[in-house]
């Protein structure tokens, strides 16, 4: 078992390498280059495939490629991040903390195809970094972000913190709940890749209109409902059928 674990190991840093490497190669291309590609057909599926997790998508015939957005999610898991990338119709760029920047290949991969790096240490250089990602999404890239900051400890929803919706109010743009459920049991806090169920639900959008009418608090606390409503919804799915 073990070894098992071990040449696992050494398979996801070989994929993870190999995607990354592409994508750096190719990244003069526009539109991100081979970036679509490689992070929804390659990187996630082979993620998925390695750690034998199953995955079940809903609702993603509400995502239209040409409607800007930020998609938000609920964060339990490092594994979200594949899960979604896979499940989404459509490439997306995250906000990452700065300190992915250091990983060789990978940190500058990310980096050469427009990714947004956070420096969480430097309130004003997370400011020029949200502005940034304004900047990215009114160039049509889909961003996707995490507003409870930090992983879940127990599945349940922390309370926001209101990055993400400073953002939203700075551009004509929708906000898409995502709920996912399943990604701590396949990548549990202690790095141990075990197989499972994944299961992703696309929620109800918050329109322009909406997040224009709002204040950046009652804009935050929308979200956190309908994302809440979206995890409900999803569990009442998982609750009536099975894979």
């Amino acid at each position: 078992m073990p070894y098992m674990r071990f040449m696992r190991s050494i398979a996801i840093l070989l994929l993870c390498f190999i995607s990354a490497f592409f994508v750096l190669l190719f990244s003069w291309l526009p539109n991100g280059g081979v970036y679509n590609f490689v992070s929804r057909k390659m990187w996630g599926p082979g993620l998925l495939w390695l750690a034998g997790a199953k995955m079940k998508v809903y609702g993603s015939e509400k995502i239209n490629s040409d409607t800007r957005c930020i998609f938000y999610a609920n964060h339990s898991s490092h594994f979200d991040i594949p899960a979604i990338c896979t499940a989404l119709p459509v490439p997306v760029y995250y906000i990452a903390k700065r300190e992915l920047l250091k990983i060789p290949v990978f940190g500058w991969g990310m980096y050469a195809i427009g990714m947004v790096f956070v420096d969480r240490s430097n309130p004003e250089r997370a400011k020029h970094s949200m502005q940034k990602a304004s900047k990215q999404i009114a160039k049509g890239k889909h961003i996707i972000t995490f507003p409870e900051g930090t992983r879940s400890k127990d599945g349940e929803l922390q309370l926001f913190k209101k990055g993400t919706f400073h953002i939203a109010k700075s551009g004509p743009v929708a906000l898409i709940p995502i709920a996912v459920t399943g990604t701590a049991q396949v990548l549990p806090p202690d790095g141990k890749m075990n197989s499972g169920e994944i299961r992703i639900l696309v929620g109800e959008p918050i329109g322009i209109s909406e997040i224009h009418e709002r204040t950046i608090s009652e804009l935050t606390q929308l979200a956190q409902w309908r994302l809440g409503d979206t995890l409900a919804e999803l569990k009442a799915h998982m609750s009536q059928e099975k894979f």
